[in-house]
């Protein structure tokens, strides 16, 4: 990727933060702060949507619409427009109804906050991002951002029009066994899955917008990993790209994120 490739999609980028879900299995903590799960105020002062804008802007990626619903008030009081962190932040409301962010994301297209002309990359705020690696040089926070890039300006080239980021495995959550006719021969705890799996966050071009308006309405809340990734996938128009799984983590839980707060104690960027 050169530098003008890099500066080229980087003027004409949205970054969307999907930040409207009620993240049931926090609600009750969401819920006591009156907050979004990514707008929570972890211990260090700091909140994961905060982090993410500020790896984004870090690379030079400084316009945002957040996708709000559940609690949103807690993400535009935080976030503002966006200024105090360099960035413009844009809102979308879902309608009346939770939408999912398929159907958030065609809320945003059709009430203009995410224009179709602009490269898109959708980052789920609680897929968090620590220690990303750059050469083994340490953390720096826009090597992830500009890494993306690069992978979806590759995938551009031949023909696809979507990039997913993976980690290119994960621990199975229960006890393995290898099992010979009934008989347990071998046991292992968390095992290793050889499977690449998407962490939340997708780079998507202009050419991907008639999909959305297609696939999704605004009744039925669908999440598009479940009904557009796997039509890309079938038409060959969907690239991927790779992290290492020690740098992602997915905050799902309150055990999720007491694992993130022990990462940022040992995270030493500001971002």
């Amino acid at each position: 990727m050169t530098e003008k490739e890099w500066q080229d999609f980087a003027d004409n980028c949205v970054v969307a933060l999907p930040a409207g879900g009620s993240g049931e299995r926090m609600q009750a903590l969401t819920d006591q702060h009156r907050s979004h799960k990514s707008a929570l105020v972890l211990p260090n002062g700091d909140t994961m949507i905060q982090r993410t804008v500020r790896m984004y802007c870090a690379a030079g990626l400084r316009e945002f619409v957040a996708l709000v619903s559940y609690q949103a008030e807690s993400v535009m009081k935080l976030l503002g427009d966006g200024s105090d962190l360099g960035a413009t932040i844009r809102y979308s409301h879902d309608p009346d109804v939770p939408v999912g962010r398929g159907g958030a994301i065609r809320n945003a297209l059709e009430n203009g906050s995410i224009p179709d002309t602009k490269n898109l990359i959708v980052h789920n705020p609680d897929d968090q991002i620590v220690n990303y690696p750059l050469a083994g040089l340490g953390w720096d926070p826009a090597s992830f951002p500009r890494d993306v890039v690069q992978a979806h300006l590759a995938g551009l080239k031949k023909g696809h029009i979507a990039t997913a980021v993976v980690v290119e495995g994960m621990p199975y959550t229960y006890t393995g066994m290898k099992i010979n006719e009934g008989v347990v021969e071998e046991i292992e705890m968390y095992p290793h899955v050889h499977i690449p799996a998407h962490i939340g966050v997708t780079a998507f071009s202009p050419e991907v917008y008639p999909y959305f308006l297609r696939l999704f309405d605004l009744k039925v809340p669908t999440d598009f990993e479940s009904v557009l990734l796997p039509i890309l996938c079938e038409e060959r128009r969907l690239y991927a790209v790779a992290i290492p799984n020690e740098c992602w983590i997915p905050v799902n839980d309150p055990k999720d994120l007491r694992e993130l707060v022990q990462a940022l104690g040992q995270d030493t960027s500001s971002a």
